[in-house]
């Protein structure tokens, strides 16, 4: 602990200190985050159960120049034990309605930039469907209330499906389920609606389609996916709904089951349904009462549910209630997570009965963070 602590100040002290006096002097706009965590994982032994530690360090890059601009983020995550980038990349804007963005950059799917406001997202995250970063080009076309969406993704940002320290989740070669994401696109339009006087409705759909190397085999499948997307404010009250449809279609080799697919993040293969659809509704109220040292207080209750279409299918499921609000720099999420034959929630995998813990588990996670 007091060694965690150490290192914790060391960070802190030279990274203010980095952005304090260095920012002006350098091209690029520097920023980042220092965050620690405390856990209770009801599922756990009573000597793991508890624990403060340790979470991450972030670096932001981003700058402008003409027409172009940048931006780059990488990762150090202490309690998993590994580094990542998240993306890096470049964009041109040729006029308020239209840019091109290329590099390893976010997949336009569903509700954006995020379909969760809590620390710990949706199950659609663990999908591989929400916070999606991978190496491709995007454009982005904005007319009117309508906003566009064209992507095409050469691969996932590794090129690597061994490579399980990232931070998205992506198709992975688990040793015995080894696949390859090998070119996608994606399609997204979303129109932003005024039905109701001072308040805004976003409905949108989403579609994906791309082709699933297998490493065995060496042949090709592919997999399709769409979302329907809304997002409704109302002063201080945020609704969020969205479905999507995933369907994994694998060449596999002989005897291989194909009703499942390995996807990896955060240093762990694991494996989820090959077909199925997730479910999500998430209610956000934003404190409007102003305090004097409390920021952004809003809490959110989300819950989020996968049904896997395979024979072998046990619905998995997320239901997140908290709160979120800053402090000067510091920004602190408390979320207490129920999760059910959810993977991160003591699960085995997603929307598979693969045996092991199926019970409904709790988890409170507390995030203080500081952002600079």
């Amino acid at each position: 602990m007091k060694k965690t602590l150490t290192r914790l100040s060391v960070l802190v002290a030279g990274a203010m200190a980095a952005s304090s006096s260095f920012a002006d002097e350098l091209p690029v706009d520097l920023g980042g985050h220092i965050r620690v965590n405390y856990g209770h994982l009801d599922w756990q032994e009573s000597e793991i159960r508890d624990g403060f530690e340790f979470e991450s360090l972030r670096l932001n890059l981003s700058g402008e120049l003409d027409n172009f601009s940048y931006k780059a983020e990488y990762r150090w995550y202490e309690n998993v034990d590994f580094d990542t980038v998240r993306y890096a990349d470049l964009t041109y804007t040729f006029d308020e309605e239209l840019s091109v963005t290329g590099g390893i950059t976010k997949v336009p799917f569903g509700l954006l930039p995020f379909a969760s406001n809590s620390f710990w997202f949706s199950v659609n995250y663990y999908l591989g469907f929400e916070d999606d970063y991978d190496a491709g080009i995007t454009t982005n076309y904005t007319r009117g209330d309508w906003d566009f969406h064209f992507g095409y993704f050469l691969n996932d940002e590794y090129n690597d499906p061994a490579q399980y320290g990232r931070y998205t989740f992506d198709v992975a070669d688990d040793g015995e389920y080894r696949n390859k994401e090998d070119g996608q696109i994606n399609l997204r339009a979303n129109y932003t609606a005024k039905f109701i006087r001072g308040a805004t409705t976003d409905l949108g759909v989403s579609f994906q389609y791309g082709d699933i190397l297998n490493l065995d085999t060496s042949e090709s499948g592919d997999m399709t996916a769409y979302a329907l997307h809304m997002r409704h404010i109302q002063g201080p009250v945020k609704v969020e709904l969205q479905y999507i449809d995933f369907d994994y279609n694998l060449e596999a080799p002989e005897g291989q089951l194909r009703d499942r697919i390995a996807l990896s993040s955060f240093n762990s293969p694991f494996l989820q349904a090959a077909e199925g659809q997730s479910y999500m509704a998430n209610l956000v109220y934003s404190v409007p009462i102003k305090f004097k040292t409390i920021s952004d207080l809003s809490c959110y209750t989300e819950y989020s549910r996968v049904e896997g279409d395979v024979e072998r299918n046990k619905a998995s499921s997320q239901w997140v209630n908290g709160c979120s609000f800053g402090w000067d720099k510091l920004f602190v999420y408390v979320d207490s997570i129920q999760g059910r034959n959810m993977w991160f929630s003591g699960g085995s995998g997603i929307a598979l009965d693969q045996g092991g813990l199926q019970d409904t588990t709790h988890r409170l996670n507390i995030s203080l963070g500081i952002y600079f």
